[in-house]
C-alpha cells in the first residue's frame, strides 16, 4: 500500500479505509488541512474502529471510559501557584491514570537516548548533562486521545495549540538525569538565533506526571531549592519568560535521577506561534 501520507484529499484514495480514517479523525482533531472539528473526529474514530483499525479500537474504548465527554477535555482543573519567581502552578489530576498508561505504553517501544540542542547548529546530540530516554510524537504516531492532551496543555496554560512542539515521553532509570539546564531559548547562541526567529521564543513548559512508584526523580529549581513531585496524572506547568517577554535566569532546572523505580512524565514546550522546525 502506497502511503499518500496526511493529505485530507488524498486520504480519501487510501486503501485501507480503516487507516485512513483514523488518520481523518487526527486531522480533524488538531484542524490541520481540514477545519478543527471535534465531535467529528471521534465520529471517524468510532468508523474506524468498526472497521478493526487497532489503535482506533483501543484509543477509543479508552475515551469512551473518561468521565464528562469531549467537553471535559476543554476544561482542565484550576491550577494552583505554588512559586512566584519562577511562576510555577501546579494541576491536581490533569489527566487520569489510564491516560497516563495510554502516553507511557504508545511511547515505550519507540524510546531512544534523549539529546539536547547543540549551541552552535541547534541539531540534536547526546550529551552527558542528559541521560534519560525519550520519544517525540511526530505526526504519524499521534492519535486523537494525545491530541486531546495537548488541547488540554493548551487551555491549561492559555496557549494557542499550534504553538505547542511535538511533545516528548522521558524514562528515567536510577541514575538517569537531565542536569541543570533551561527551556527558553537564548539569543546569543548561534544554533538558536534562526529558530527563534522561525517560531518564537519557548514561553512555557509542562510536564505531566504518568507514574508515582519511583523514588527521587523530581523536579527541582535553582531559585529558592524547589523540589516538586505530583500523583500520577497530576500536571506542572511553568513559564520561560518574564510578564514583559524577556527570557527568564530563575527557571534554571533539573530532572533529577530517580533512586528507585523508574520515573515517567510527558514533557511539554509551548511557544506563541506554530514551529516550523522538527
Amino acid at each position: 500500500m502506497a502511503d499518500i501520507g496526511w493529505d485530507p484529499a488524498g486520504l480519501e484514495r487510501l486503501a485501507d479505509e480503516g487507516e485512513a480514517l483514523h488518520r481523518l479523525a487526527v486531522l480533524s482533531a488538531i484542524g490541520l488541512g481540514t477545519p478543527h472539528d471535534p465531535p467529528l473526529a471521534l465520529e471517524r474514530l468510532r468508523r474506524a474502529a468498526d472497521l478493526g483499525h487497532a489503535t482506533a479500537v483501543d484509543s477509543l474504548a479508552l475515551l469512551d471510559a473518561e468521565s464528562g465527554g469531549l467537553e471535559a477535555w476543554f476544561r482542565p482543573p484550576a491550577p494552583r501557584r505554588v512559586s512566584e519567581q519562577p511562576h510555577v502552578l501546579l494541576a491536581d489530576g490533569f489527566v487520569s491514570p489510564a491516560i497516563c498508561d495510554w502516553l507511557r505504553g504508545r511511547a515505550e517501544p519507540h524510546l531512544t537516548r534523549a539529546e539536547i540542542y547543540d549551541p552552535v547548529s541547534g541539531a540534536g546530540r547526546p550529551d552527558p548533562v542528559r541521560t534519560n530516554t525519550a520519544f517525540a510524537f511526530d505526526l504519524a504516531a499521534t492519535d486523537v486521545a494525545l491530541v486531546l492532551v495537548r488541547e488540554r496543555i493548551a487551555r491549561l496554560a492559555g496557549l494557542p495549540v499550534p504553538g505547542l512542539e511535538p511533545c516528548q515521553v522521558l524514562r528515567y532509570t536510577p541514575g538517569q538525569k537531565f542536569d541543570w539546564h533551561v527551556d527558553f531559548l537564548d539569543p546569543a547562541v548561534p544554533g538558536h538565533r534562526d529558530d527563534l526567529a522561525r517560531s518564537g521564543q519557548r514561553i512555557a513548559t509542562c510536564l505531566i506526571w504518568l507514574n508515582d512508584d519511583f523514588e527521587g526523580g523530581e523536579t527541582a529549581f535553582e531559585t529558592g531549592d524547589q523540589r516538586f513531585r505530583g500523583r500520577k496524572g497530576d500536571a506542572i506547568l511553568w513559564a520561560n519568560v518574564t510578564p514583559n517577554g524577556a527570557a527568564d535566569p530563575l527557571t534554571r532546572h533539573a530532572g533529577l535521577p530517580p533512586t528507585a523505580g523508574e520515573k515517567w512524565i510527558l514533557s511539554q514546550w509551548m511557544r506563541p506561534r506554530a514551529p516550523l522546525h522538527g
